[in-house]
């Protein structure tokens, strides 16, 4: 039996049933019986001889292949069963946005956080970015989805950058840069441009064009629009590449809804007597010295037999109401995205900079949790409700921190940071993965060029506004989870038992003896501390964080492993995430008894939306902070550096550059002539040239070689290393 050629024709039925009800036991009976139809086809036993060595398939397995395809289906939101009925979604398709890799095949993920596989030839012209629709076509090899893009039904992006590779009277061809997949290139028909501009346009000229509409690329050859040439601005021209490769744009659409009242106060306030009114209870914000959205204030208070405290935060949804032109682009956004010095915000600047936030000596709306806890960190009540506040002060994460290292008792930073590590305490004891990665930022001189690359110290401060977020977010969680209202949950999944083998191959070869024999908070935390922070215990943190799965957002109440939390959801930065904004409009709803403003598929939609975009900020922001901080290495005239190797390929080796935290690339020719390095392990290779192993983690003096910003890569030549002994 030909399983995928049997998922195929199922499928095509489910697919012409689009919109209708059917039943397991019609599917069953039509291919279960077709299948067995063939197997009696006269013209298969004719040769009596040849008959007796097929093997018939059992009706069970056959059964069992239906099975497993409808309950994969149904995961994936295709089809929804109901008591005997199973309703086939309409459209049959995935939808989502695609990724192609380096070979030219495209990638989905689903609902349940599996992947679709789309062979390059069925991509269908897509680019990385694209919004599609997939037809699946069965289950293929690692038991996922493949399937076939049908329609893209939005391209990811509005402009993209070529370079000009030839230029004939008729015709200018470039490649497209920024693009993953197989090589593309763009073509512009010279008639549809000024003589001036043909006459300016040179070889390696970089255009910024757009993509034809109404015209269908040849072989990977596309029609585009000229619109501008790269060097024709002022602006940051780092900070437009990343904003065209990601599709963002600074500015908010016209229909957005931007006259609201300049001041908040009772005339202006709809439900003003119906919030608690805070605005005597003393309340700061702590938070960097550089920003302007204040999503949280924090208030404290100790009663002696309890301390008493509240978290503060922006109310965002009095502002965005559900589904007006304001939320529908907060929502297409998801989330504000941080370039650097520059951000992308969620929300126009009114709200996100001024109403929304929690500047200080204003009256500003706030939805308050407010929480009882004992001196040891134990929080027993806490209850929610809108508010109106008005902040006292505005501290920097630095000015708090110079409070706290007084130490002296009579100050009431002082006497916050003495609780919430005492909350930081009982939750480390509970189960929580605290690793040891210092984060890199940039430093800016005036003229907004970068002038520094600083690794950031955590402070006290910043650990007392993370402690006091962290137990808002779990309140509010556990308080939904318990009245069964669909919403957006923060979750972190177990670490995969199978990934310690690795971690406890890299212990062992650094010489501990030390073996982690589970994944449970005590055997990963003395993992942990047993290796140190040196060059080796910061590879094994990084190996550790890669060894976690990654956070996403979701309609399951899961838990945060990570943090050690059975509850836990976003709450705490509506002015700059979307589902915080959606946990908000829910926890209301429960508040008032209300009817909820999102079902279960809504939800999960809207996680699956969500992570994907935090994902791409993510991942443009990491763009963002290489590319300037290449800027800053090329700037110094710094030719020469000591780091250690960070990580193994066949084709480079990875090495992080001392007190920049910068990775840099090793060709494989600095270490053999062959095609490729000889992996002994996923620690270590051979190196042929200077007849020794190399590990993960040891020493090496490199010089620059090159940086390339398209790649955005920066190349080193190796100049020395540790010798055996």
């Amino acid at each position: 039996m030909d399983t995928y050629k049997l998922q195929k024709k199922i499928i095509d039925y489910l697919d012409a049933k689009a919109g209708k009800e059917v039943s397991k036991e019609e599917i069953k009976k039509k291919f279960i019986d077709s299948v067995e139809s063939r197997k009696r086809e006269p013209s298969q036993q004719k040769d009596k001889k040849k008959s007796k060595g097929k093997v018939r398939t059992p009706r069970r397995e056959i059964e069992s292949v239906i099975d497993n395809l409808l309950f994969s289906l149904e995961r994936e939101g295709l089809l929804n069963t109901h008591k005997k009925s199973i309703l086939v979604a309409k459209p049959f398709r995935f939808m989502g946005r695609i990724s192609i890799s380096r070979r030219g095949d495209g990638f989905l993920t689903l609902p349940s956080k599996s992947e679709v596989f789309i062979p390059g030839p069925m991509t269908n012209t897509a680019i990385t970015g694209d919004k599609v629709e997939v037809l699946p076509l069965g289950i293929g090899k690692k038991d996922r989805f493949e399937g076939e893009v049908l329609e893209i039904t939005k391209r990811g992006r509005q402009f993209y950058r070529l370079k000009v590779k030839e230029k004939t009277t008729k015709f200018i061809f470039g490649k497209f840069l920024d693009m993953l997949g197989e090589e593309k290139e763009g073509v512009i028909h010279t008639k549809s441009l000024l003589k001036d501009t043909i006459e300016n346009i040179q070889i390696d000229d970089v255009l910024v064009v757009k993509l034809k509409e109404g015209s269908r690329p040849d072989d990977n050859l596309y029609e585009v629009s000229f619109i501008r040439f790269e060097s024709d601005t002022k602006e940051d021209p780092d900070l437009l590449r990343i904003l065209m490769k990601y599709n963002y744009d600074p500015q908010h659409p016209d229909d957005v809804k931007i006259d609201y009242p300049e001041e908040v106060e009772e005339k202006t306030v709809s439900d003003w007597n119906s919030r608690t009114d805070l605005r005597d209870l003393y309340s700061v914000t702590i938070d960097g010295a550089t920003a302007k959205d204040f999503d949280d204030a924090i208030s404290f208070t100790d009663e002696g037999n309890r301390i008493r405290f509240w978290v503060h935060i922006a109310d965002v949804s009095h502002y965005v109401i559900k589904d007006t032109a304001l939320d529908d682009e907060a929502y297409q956004r998801a989330t504000s995205v941080y370039l650097s010095n520059r951000v992308v915000p969620m929300l126009p600047p009114v709200l996100s900079e001024n109403l929304c936030s929690l500047v200080a000596n204003k009256n500003r709306l706030a939805f308050t949790v407010e929480m009882e806890a004992s001196h040891s960190g134990e929080i027993y009540n806490a209850k929610f409700y809108k508010s109106v506040i008005k902040v006292a002060k505005r501290y920097t994460y630095e000015m708090a921190e110079d409070e706290i290292k007084s130490a002296n008792p009579k100050l009431w930073m002082v006497q916050v940071a003495k609780f919430t590590e005492s909350l930081r305490k009982k939750r480390i004891e509970s189960g929580r993965v605290d690793l040891n990665i210092k984060e890199t930022t940039i430093s800016w001189d005036k003229d907004k060029k970068p002038s520094g690359i600083e690794t950031r110290e955590r402070l006290t401060s910043h650990i007392l506004i993370e402690e006091l977020m962290l137990s808002a977010n779990t309140k509010v969680d556990e308080f939904l989870r318990k009245k069964n209202a669909p919403t957006l949950h923060r979750i972190h999944e177990p670490m995969d038992e199978e990934k310690l083998e690795t971690l406890n191959q890299f212990l062992q070869l650094n010489g501990h003896n030390f073996r982690i024999k589970d994944t449970s908070y005590p055997e990963i935390m003395k993992a942990v501390k047993t290796i140190g922070d040196d060059s080796v215990g910061k590879i094994f943190n990084y190996l550790l964080l890669r060894s976690f799965m990654q956070a996403y957002y979701g309609g399951e109440a899961l838990g945060h492993w990570g943090l050690g939390f059975k509850d836990y959801c976003h709450f705490t930065s509506p002015i700059r995430r979307y589902p915080d904004l959606v946990v908000h409009r829910v926890l209301h709803s429960v508040l008032l008894g209300e009817k909820l403003p999102y079902d279960k598929g809504t939800i999960s939609s809207m996680g699956l939306h969500c992570s994907d975009e935090e994902r791409r900020a993510a991942d443009a922001e990491r763009d963002i902070i290489k590319i300037k901080s290449f800027r800053y290495l090329e700037s110094t005239g710094i030719k020469e550096f000591k780091g250690f190797i960070v990580g193994i390929r066949p084709s480079q080796v990875y090495v992080e550059l001392e007190d920049s935290n910068l990775e840099g690339v090793l060709d494989k020719s600095q270490f053999t002539d062959e095609l490729e390095i000889v992996l002994k392990n996923d620690f270590s290779f051979l190196s042929k040239k200077y007849s020794k192993i190399f590990f993960i983690g040891d020493p090496v003096t490199v010089s620059l070689d090159r940086i390339d910003y398209e790649e955005i890569k920066v190349y080193l030549k190796l100049k020395d290393f540790k010798k055996a002994t």
